[in-house]
């Protein structure tokens, strides 16, 4: 074709302005793609990771990717290496991904899975390559229909950007050298998040913590989790699901002692049951035994709209002023679930923490805690926080292990027990306060049988009232009316009450904060009813007042939290009392310090007290603690001594603990042993004190069962919740275990977000426990801890809840999958040219259509993840032959000509 001068000059023009621009695209293109991580550590003991895509762009974009072997050069960048030159080593040859190409809608994300295969005797160091992933929009690659010749011949120029992303992959065999001791920090290697982790021998000082915090990314890939269905539970009267078995001996020179305790959890008629059965030498025979369920929603019991109902030996809830937290036989019934938060004095904080991830926990702007360990359900746990009365506001904010960052905020009012506006809420039963369900009751502790009920109504969004009532079978019942509220920064609680013996108490509680203090003053007038069932205070004082507070004093790097309390009060008996507490906490490096004094004056006497101090240190494996503590009677003078060391490793612990006390020129000492074999924890200790010396001996094991047999566990099953995974390989797709087919070991499973650490066995089950109960969570498969990349769960997850103690067997069968990989081509003549933005169907052996995608810039489309069977790919018209994957030829490649 001939140009024109004047169009050669525009086409000129154009082609610098192209160029320019497209040292612009990549960087604004490459944006729109989010890939984690962006380095990959490959080990023996880890030899598998995932790489994670998100497509942030508006646009629909194809990726294939490939392995490459790249060096460095002086200035910094990348070049293409051929052979490895000395010194280096290629990883390339040693590794395997899944899938090679894909095609990820705006706001999807795709897990491409990586494998290293570690051949026996590979010499120790580190093999590196790159993971090269190649991107452009779908529509690259089509052709733009012109609406008629151009009059003056000139040129149309469309840039496409064809993005490329390279990913270092690092093998690693052998281990790394340490970091000199002298240094202020330790090298480690997290395998959960596949990185280094450079951590501070000594604690980190606040300022410090905040920068690093603002100089990370804020990136958060967006994708919304699936809503699995919820697993039912198999219908049954009755049933065993756990037992914890614990025996013991104790013998001294005076005395000798056998002990047998077995909890079980179970089953009854739709609700979950809990038992206990007791029994000692010394003691008579003890049996409890607790029916109960619980719900998210208000559906139980028909129209009182209960959410959980307990039956047998129960605890029912403390009631202020006229009534303790009282256990024995009873009913209770109540508008919440057991696993909701109570409204007390104390909270804790709980939430999904990846791998890889830390947490902080921020208070009135003010970092109070931070973990990057999960506890054994995956979660992040801020536990026994203190908190003033009322409104408290927390924000838990989440680093991840490349950049990522998210906050949470949480708002709770505590002590108050204050409901949302309109929000109502019941308890209500009955108890045999003191009486076991089968046997004798305890001599202490006996106050008769009663019935309670308490109601909380939100007024206002900052006001609740809270009416309680407890009528006991002796005196008259007992009422109170309480008043909740927060206003103009004051947290309040007042409260009257009526009790059995006709006399009227009333309470006030006020809490504020004042120069990042926490400050709480309680004052209150008590009848004349000190029975029992009487809280502690009440039974004690017939008025006090109290002025407690507590903080975090700063001190250079170190932020020393304190604690200090004082009380008046006048006793039943007659007579003030004056009491004096404080507390404070001295952290140094390597060291950790406590101080405490208490002392307490009473009417017509001097001053009394204690003083303690405390001293823990780490040095290695053993855990080194040491304590003082004195007495004020006429005087301080010294109590006694202690001294303990404990050796803690994985199959147990190994403690000796030593006192001395002057008055007496006595010493005490003990050594325990605590050690697991198998299923059974052993323990064995052997002391000497006062009464000479003591031998104790103790033997714990927990059952569990599933699949119609038992199996024995670590004990403590029957305190939350447990499930035993079974991965197998399912060959007639029916969803069972079958005699025959292949369980799968060395797989793992992610439970709430956060992947378990424990892995399938030979029979290909793994035993997830300490998973919450009540509330429900989900489980899938992780798919990198497969070896064999054909294999796919058949569903890709479940939704679980489980009662107390529940022992849930759950079906995880595996199928073999293949995958077609299909171009597109169009031939002119001798020249073929791939056809990228055609649409490509997928048909299975009845000719439906399973699955369509369009092809990429280079023509081709993958269909991954598909059952063994008769496929076909159609396109434009035309049909490839009848495809078949098989176990034998589980990948398929087709070309198709288009017309």
């Amino acid at each position: 074709m001939n140009i024109p001068n004047r169009s050669a000059r525009r086409a000129a023009v154009i082609a610098r302005l192209a160029a320019l621009l497209a040292a612009f695209i990549p960087a604004a293109a490459s944006a729109e793609l989010l890939v984690a991580p962006t380095r990959i550590v490959l080990t023996p003991a880890t030899r598998s990771a995932e790489l994670i895509l998100v497509n942030k762009g508006s646009e629909a974009a194809a990726f294939r990717l490939a392995l490459e072997n790249r060096r460095m050069r002086a200035d910094g960048g990348l070049e293409a290496a051929a052979e490895a030159l000395p010194g280096e080593a290629f990883a390339a040859d040693k590794l395997r991904f899944s899938p090679r190409q894909l095609v990820l809608e705006p706001g999807a994300r795709q897990v491409v899975r990586i494998m290293a295969d570690t051949p026996a005797g590979l010499a120790a160091g580190e093999y590196r390559s790159h993971l090269r992933l190649m991107s452009a929009p779908v529509s690259a690659g089509r052709n733009t229909p012109v609406a008629g010749d151009r009059p003056d011949n000139s040129l149309s120029i469309e840039l496409i950007a064809i993005r490329s992303i390279t990913v270092p992959v690092i093998l690693r065999i052998g281990t790394l050298a340490a970091l000199p001791a002298h240094l202020p920090l330790a090298i480690s290697h997290d395998p959960g998040s596949q990185r280094l982790l450079l951590e501070a021998r000594a604690p980190l000082p606040v300022l410090m913590r905040l920068h690093r915090a603002e100089r990370q990314a804020r990136l958060r890939p967006e994708a919304a989790r699936p809503a699995y269905p919820l697993l039912p539970r198999e219908p049954a009267s009755a049933r065993l699901w756990s037992v914890d078995v614990a025996a013991g001996l104790d013998r001294s020179a005076g005395r000798s002692d056998a002990t047998l305790l077995a909890q079980a959890s179970g089953e009854l008629f739709g609700l979950a049951a809990r038992g206990a059965i007791g029994l000692a030498a010394r003691a008579p025979f003890q049996l409890g035994l607790t029916l109960s369920a619980a719900h998210d929603a208000p559906d139980l019991l028909g129209p009182l709209g209960a959410r959980s109902l307990a039956i047998g030996d129960i605890a029912t809830p403390a009631q202020p002023l006229i009534a303790d937290a009282l256990s024995g036989r009873g009913l209770v019934i109540a508008s919440r679930p057991p696993w909701r938060a109570d409204l007390v004095d104390m909270i804790e904080l709980s939430g999904p923490l990846p791998p890889g991830w830390e947490a902080e926990l921020w208070h009135d702007d003010r970092l109070v805690a931070a973990t990057r360990t999960a506890d054994p359900t995956g979660l992040w746990r801020f536990a026994g926080l203190p908190v003033r009365l009322g409104e408290n506001r927390w924000v838990v904010r989440l680093h991840g292990p490349y950049g990522e960052h998210d906050e949470q905020l949480f708002t709770r009012l505590v002590g108050t027990e204050m409901n949302a506006e309109n929000e109502v809420d019941y308890s209500i039963g009955f108890v045999d306060a003191g009486q076991p369900l089968w046997g004798p009751a305890p001599t202490r502790g006996r106050s008769a049988a009663a019935g309670f009920a308490s109601l909380g109504w939100g007024l206002a969004p900052s006001l609740t009232a809270r009416l309680a009532l407890h009528a006991a079978a002796v005196g008259d019942p007992a009422l109170s009316l309480g008043l909740h509220g927060a206003h103009a920064g004051t947290l309040w609680a007042a409260t009257v009450a009526r009790d059995r013996a006709g006399s009227l108490g009333g309470a006030l509680r006020l809490a504020r904060r004042l120069a990042g203090a926490d400050l709480l003053f309680d004052a209150a007038r008590h009848g004349r009813d000190a029975g029992p069932a009487q809280p502690p205070l009440v039974r004690e004082f017939a008025s006090l007042a109290s002025l407690g507070g507590q903080g975090r004093l700063a001190l250079g790097r170190f932020s020393l939290p304190w604690q200090v309390r004082l009380q008046s009060a006048e006793r039943r008996g007659g007579g003030g009392q004056q009491s004096v507490s404080a507390r404070l906490a001295l952290p140094f490096n390597g060291v950790q310090a406590n101080g405490s004094i208490g002392l307490v004056r009473q009417a017509g006497s001097g001053w009394q007290g204690n003083a303690a101090l405390g001293l823990a240190a780490g040095s290695g494996p053993w855990r080194l603690r040491a304590g003082l503590d004195a007495v004020l009677a006429a005087g301080w003078r010294l109590a006694g001594t202690t001294l303990s060391a404990a050796r803690a490793s994985r199959r147990g612990t190994v403690s000796l603990d030593l006192g001395w006390q002057p008055q007496r020129r006595q010493w005490s000492g003990a050594l325990s042993v605590n050690r697991r074999i198998g299923a059974f924890g052993l323990s064995a200790g052997l002391g000497r004190g006062g009464d000479g010396w003591r031998l104790a001996m103790g033997l714990v094991v927990g059952l569990w069962q599933a699949g119609g047999r038992w199996q024995a566990a670590p004990a403590g099953l029957t305190r939350s919740g447990a499930v035993a995974a079974d991965l197998f390989i399912d060959e007639d797709d029916d969803g069972r275990h079958d005699p025959g087919e292949a369980a799968v070991a060395g797989g793992r499973f992610i439970v709430a977000n956060s992947v378990r650490s424990e892995t399938t066995g030979r029979d290909g089950v793994a035993l997830l426990r300490a998973l919450p109960a009540g509330a429900a969570f989900d489980l899938e498969t992780q798919l990198s801890s497969l070896d064999d990349f054909t294999l796919r769960p058949a569903r890709a997850g479940d939704r679980v809840q489980l009662h107390p103690g529940e022992v849930r067997r759950i079906a995880v069968p595996l199928r073999r999958t293949g995958s077609i990989d299909a171009q597109m081509l169009l031939v002119a003549g001798d020249e073929r040219t791939p056809r990228a933005g055609v649409t490509v169907t997928l048909h299975d052996a009845s000719g439906r259509q399973m699955a369509s995608a369009v092809s990429d810039f280079d023509g081709h489309v993958l269909f991954d993840g598909l059952p063994l069977a008769g496929w076909s790919v159609r396109s434009a018209g035309q049909s490839s032959p009848p495809l078949s994957l098989s176990r034998d030829a589980p990948d398929q490649a087709i070309t198709l000509i288009l017309p």
